[in-house]
């Protein structure tokens, strides 16, 4: 029973689904200094069931390529340990208790971002841009940057100052220089898969110096904050040192472009959005005198 429940969770994709959740709530504790509890609690339920649904359709939707790549070949339903109309209705189930939730609890605006970001990462992502164009993982970054808009419109009600939208906007463009990384490291298997990921439609140099190039529009955007008067020294601080980091990290893999570098860069933009999320917090709510 214990493994059959871990199945269905790693179906879920969970390290995702911990990051949305964590931009939704960082989102949310920048929106407003009156926390209402309740709404705090359903954004975070709302987001983990329709997000974890999403990843579900995703493993549903992938399970041929998923058979085929190393990376993802452990996979519940490669493995056999999940069927695939199982993952389909365990999907479809979370999502539709995810946006119900919403709906039920949440601003008009807060379930309509749980359900784009649902959608967008399945049906615009994996079902129609993955296997068509190197922009998969560009234009489908769109479905990570609901969770910061859900965030903020569960605690406001709406979105309608530009902060939220930023926060989007950083998601978006922190989402190719983290992904490219991973699929520069993985490109053999994409190759195998047939799944057209920029390494393996231009070559890993080439992949490489995307990144980088990407790189420098994701640090100006993520202190953009700061002139704008949104965010002050501490932010400034600490996205401007990580910010750093990443150009190092990825002019370092520019310049030498292996799995082992490409792997370094992915490992280090892994944390870095969370870590950027959480300086916008402790600016917000730490004075400084």
């Amino acid at each position: 029973m214990g493994s059959r429940v871990q199945a269905y969770v790693d179906l879920t994709k969970p390290k995702i689904v911990f990051l949305l959740d964590f931009t939704a709530l960082m989102a949310f504790l920048v929106a407003t200094r009156g926390i209402n509890l309740l709404s705090l609690a359903a954004v975070l339920v709302a987001g983990t069931l329709a997000s974890g649904g999403a990843g579900a359709l995703n493993c549903y939707l992938d399970r041929d390529i998923d058979q085929s790549m190393g990376r993802t070949s452990q996979r519940p339903i490669p493995k056999g340990e999940i069927s695939p109309i199982k993952a389909l209705i365990f999907g479809l189930a979370l999502v539709a208790l995810g946006v119900g939730t919403s709906s039920l609890l949440l601003s008009l605006w807060a379930s309509l971002f749980i359900f784009l970001g649902a959608a967008i990462y399945v049906g615009f992502y994996t079902k129609w841009l993955k296997r068509r164009t190197t922009l998969n993982i560009v234009l489908g970054g769109s479905a990570g940057s609901c969770a910061p808009l859900a965030g903020w419109a569960a605690a406001t009600g709406n979105v309608g100052v530009i902060a939220p939208w930023l926060m989007a906007l950083l998601v978006f463009v922190w989402t190719p220089s983290h992904f490219w990384s991973l699929a520069l490291r993985a490109s053999k298997d994409y190759a195998k898969a047939g799944i057209p990921m920029l390494p393996v439609v231009v070559g890993d140099k080439k992949a490489a110096q995307y990144i980088a190039l990407n790189t420098f529009l994701l640090v100006p955007s993520s202190l953009i904050f700061v002139p704008l008067g949104t965010f002050g020294i501490i932010y400034l601080a600490i996205a401007g040192l990580l910010g750093l980091g990443m150009i190092i990290v990825d002019l370092k893999l520019a310049f030498n472009p292996t799995k082992a570098q490409a792997w370094t860069a992915f490992k280090f933009s892994s944390p870095y959005l969370a870590i950027v999320f959480l300086a916008m917090v402790l600016d917000y709510w730490v004075p400084l005198h």
